[in-house]
């Protein structure tokens, strides 16, 4: 064998060896569990930079998410407590127009019937004033489905902070929704032809349910005869009015009442 070539061949036999054996003592369990690592490369490692960025905006975002919904739960409750007055009105509201629906049904065809149906605010309180005017006026519900509804009308009474004494509605029932020895807010800026003023003072409101092209129906005229034949036994009336008479620059109902129907 030639002597330049033996080196190289213990080189190659060393090399045999320390592979053989290396593999031998993995497959025989002699070398410790774990994997090889390799350095990784500059593009993995700003890879795995841009990865553990995200991770922490999305760890931040998540807090965010967690604190507005703390705070949503917190002015939710503050608004819970704030409107519970608010829900109480409107269950009693509701429950005084189931009332009110039973009401009609048994007073139906009783022309003249008065029915309770007070309002809690668009009036002054007061006692022993003196009465001896009633305004005549006419109303009907714009906001809602049907012009004749008499909680719709009331509804709008409240929404705009007025009132009147009576309403009649289109089957002559009478409802009450201010006591007479209140002051009603229904005469607004006026003048009596007397020349007085603060008409509300000492005049008793009555609304008639119609629209401004429509007529009164025969129970409605019924029904305000037999209520001023009622106010004129208990009060000194002196006036029967319309609105337009009092504040005829701004005013036009009672819309086409046949005054002659009227019995002043």
């Amino acid at each position: 064998m030639n002597k330049s070539i033996r080196p190289f061949l213990y080189f190659l036999i060393i090399i045999c060896a320390v592979v053989g054996g290396y593999f031998l003592a993995d497959r025989s369990g002699l070398l410790p569990d774990g994997k090889i690592e390799y350095i990784k490369s500059i593009e993995e490692i700003k890879e795995d930079q841009k990865v553990e960025i995200v991770a922490e905006q999305k760890t931040v975002q998540d807090q965010t998410v967690q604190d507005e919904k703390k705070e949503l739960e917190i002015v939710a409750q503050d608004e819970k407590a704030a409107a519970t007055p608010v829900q109480e009105e409107k269950i009693e509201e509701k429950i005084v127009e189931e009332k009110e629906s039973d009401e009609e049904k048994e007073t139906n065809g009783e022309v003249g019937k008065i029915v309770d149906k007070l309002m809690s605010g668009g009036f002054q309180k007061s006692s022993g004033r003196d009465i001896d005017t009633i305004i005549v006026h006419s109303s009907y519900d714009a906001l809602g489905s049907d012009p004749y509804s008499i909680s719709g009308i009331i509804k709008e009474y409240e929404q705009y902070g007025v009132s009147a004494h009576y309403l009649i509605g289109r089957d002559g029932i009478i409802y009450r929704l201010v006591k007479d020895e209140n002051i009603a807010w229904h005469a607004g800026v006026s003048t009596m032809p007397d020349g007085r003023t603060n008409v509300n003072n000492f005049s008793i409101g009555v609304e008639m349910v119609n629209k401004m092209d429509g007529k009164y129906t025969s129970e409605q005229y019924e029904a305000l005869n037999i209520l001023i034949g009622s106010l004129k036994k208990k009060y000194p009336i002196e006036n029967i009015l319309g609105h337009d008479d009092i504040a005829p620059d701004r005013k036009t109902d009672p819309w086409g009442i046949e005054w002659e129907k009227v019995k002043k």
